[in-house]
């Protein structure tokens, strides 16, 4: 029977349908995957389920990814805290080479720019650059200014906010708002389950696209501030603020949980390539998150500070439930990311990080860094193989800006003392000598950091680039000390003391840091009270009774115990327990008659007090 024209043309139709639908199939198994970068905000090494230190905690969703991928257990940071972390990250440097050795401070030069610097190109460049949907939601960190927003740095979409901490239960205001692109949120809800949701619906709107989420928590950093839904899955745990450290590593999961189920219900697990990270080691004093056998915390180049959860998962492409001791580091994410997406990597761009898509799929065995560096002011550490050269706050090094060297550096061999316990400088001069030249010879390749901490910051007084003051007392109303110049409080009992005069109004009589640590002597209802602040957290001491309008003498005396008392004109008027002592150093200086930065109490700064200060001193233990 001959077949109509008609009939003839819709057979053609329906194999050329045919056709293209098997061809459809291999270049969907070829196409470039999704890419999800998880970043935690100071969760220790030790404390993940997945890790094998603790299991007070369960972290079921974060741990999946290890179980569908490969969990690195020598994974690292560049930096021992939160934004230079961050923006060796996105740029695939260390971010010695361009200055971001600190967290955002007082420029060094006059009317420099404070942020991420504009020279670099970030993962949110590249990728766009390659046809991917880029949404950022969560912690910036990076630069208040308004070339330095996530939209301005290659990123699409941007829910989060500007500064290096926030609370999780409001929007906060002014340049540390909430914000959706640039418009503050007025009512966000939970924080860590709104970017959550937010990165959900993104990766929703997108699904048809290639898409970059760039997901950057800030649980678990303080304030230790949780929902009562999570609060009552940890009734059993004893001490205060671990079960809120709980409650809050707790809220974390279950927002990863959020996104990951986003993806497996859109079924998009083999076309997606996921990454987990902290951006350094635990503040163990602070929040209680813990670093396992690891030695030192957060903002020390120790292992605690360096060394942290690092986990890889692409299913289908790499192997499940496998455990890498070779070192890496997070400025291998760009390089692996942009491999994955099919974007050849110039040369020219002289990379730190490397591709570590061969040595997931196995196709390469060796390490694939010959060693890993750093600097962070007067601390230093190199790793090489088994072998760690370290100078570290953990030991003594001063902390803070300063010139850094390798002498009188520790030498540990991590494969046998992960602990850093045992110091083998003496045993081996020839690994300190070989290691030191190593460290001098990628030092000399770095510049010198745009900015150092504890200085003026948003228009603020607080630690102006030179103190107005001796260092050492008496001081008096308008005085003013850098961080680096004010008393070296951390770890120790300590003696405030100040002769004031005028009526007995509100305001700062003292203060020295700011709303991550520090303290503050201050009126508040015409009583006298003692506020401080550790790792965010809030502690007041408040006088039984107001001041009279007149002269007095007034104290705040903390023992090496924490406990406090308060002293006016010689008698005490109240007194009261810290959780624990300042752990570290405040950034932020010394300011005499008001609070000029970041507020150590609850009031606005600079909450300035009204009379007259003088005869201010600083005793410690």
């Amino acid at each position: 029977m001959k077949l109509s024209p008609t009939i003839t043309t819709m057979k053609s139709n329906y194999m050329l349908l045919g056709l293209l639908a098997a061809l459809a199939i291999p270049a969907h198994a070829e196409r470039k995957p999704n890419i999800l970068l998880i970043v935690a905000d100071d969760l220790g090494w030790g404390e993940l389920t997945s890790q094998g230190f603790t299991k007070d905690i369960p972290t079921p969703n974060i741990d999946s990814i290890s179980a569908n991928g490969v969990r690195f257990t020598n994974g690292y940071v560049s930096g021992p805290y939160c934004s230079p972390t961050r923006a060796g990250l996105l740029t695939g440097h260390y971010q010695q080479r361009f200055g971001h050795e600190f967290n955002p401070g007082p420029p060094t030069e006059a009317n420099a720019a404070v942020g991420l610097s504009l020279q670099e190109t970030t993962l949110g460049d590249r990728l766009r650059s390659a046809g991917y949907a880029t949404g950022w939601f969560g912690k910036s960190h990076l630069g208040n200014a308004p070339e330095f927003h996530p939209q301005k740095r290659g990123f699409d979409e941007f829910y989060g906010f500007l500064g290096g901490a926030h609370s999780y239960v409001d929007a906060g205001q002014g340049l540390n708002a909430v914000l959706r692109g640039t418009e503050p949120v007025k009512d966000p809800g939970y924080l860590t389950e709104a970017f959550a949701h937010e990165a959900a619906s993104f990766i929703e709107r997108k699904k048809d696209q290639q898409w970059f989420v760039y997901l950057p928590f800030n649980a678990v950093h303080a304030p230790l501030e949780t929902l009562q839904k999570y609060d009552e899955r940890f009734a059993s745990i004893s001490d205060p603020k671990r079960r809120k450290f709980a409650a809050l590593l707790s809220a974390l999961d279950d927002s990863v949980g959020t996104v990951l189920n986003k993806v497996r219900d859109l079924k998009l697990e083999e076309d997606t390539l996921v990454y987990f990270i902290s951006d350094n080691g635990g503040p163990t004093p602070s929040i209680t998150s813990g670093n396992g056998p690891l030695k030192g915390y957060k903002a020390q180049t120790s292992e605690g500070g360096i060394r942290v959860p690092f986990a890889i998962q692409w299913k289908g492409k790499i192997p499940a439930g496998k455990v890498d001791d070779r070192p890496v580091i997070q400025l291998d994410f760009l390089p692996t990311s942009l491999a994955a997406a099919g974007v050849e990597i110039d040369p020219a761009w002289k990379l730190d990080g490397v591709n570590l898509l061969p040595y997931l799929k196995g196709e390469k065995t060796e390490a694939p860094h010959e060693a890993l560096f750093w600097r962070f002011g007067q601390q230093i550490a190199i790793r090489k193989g088994d072998w760690k050269l370290v100078k570290s706050a953990a030991d003594g090094t001063k902390a803070g800006p300063g010139a850094a060297n390798t002498d009188g550096a520790k030498l540990y061999n991590l494969t046998n003392d992960i602990g850093e316990k045992n110091d083998l400088a003496a045993n081996h001069p020839e690994k300190v000598k070989e290691l030191s030249e190593a460290w001098n010879a990628w030092n000399a390749t770095l510049v010198d950091p745009k900015w150092t901490p504890g200085g003026r910051r948003n228009g603020n007084r607080r630690g102006e680039a030179t103190s107005n003051a001796s260092h050492t007392g008496p001081w008096k109303s308008g005085d003013v000390l850098t961080g680096q110049e004010s008393p070296e409080i951390e770890g120790k009992g300590f003696t405030v003391t100040a002769e004031i005069e005028g009526e007995a109004k509100d305001g700062v009589i003292v203060a020295q840091g700011g709303n991550a640590r520090g303290y503050a002597l201050h009126l508040a209802e015409g009583k006298l009270v003692f506020s401080t602040r550790n790792g965010g957290e809030l502690s007041s001491v408040v006088a039984s009774e107001a001041l009279t309008t007149g002269s007095h003498k007034v104290e705040a005396a903390v023992d090496a115990a924490g406990q406090v008392k308060l002293n006016v004109d010689g008698k005490q008027v109240g007194e009261g327990k810290l959780p624990g002592l300042i752990d570290r150093r405040p950034g932020e200086g010394l300011t005499v008659g008001d609070d000029g930065g970041a507020p150590v109490g609850e009031y606005t700064a600079p909450h300035a007090f009204t009379g007259k200060v003088a005869n201010v001193t600083v005793t410690t233990l």
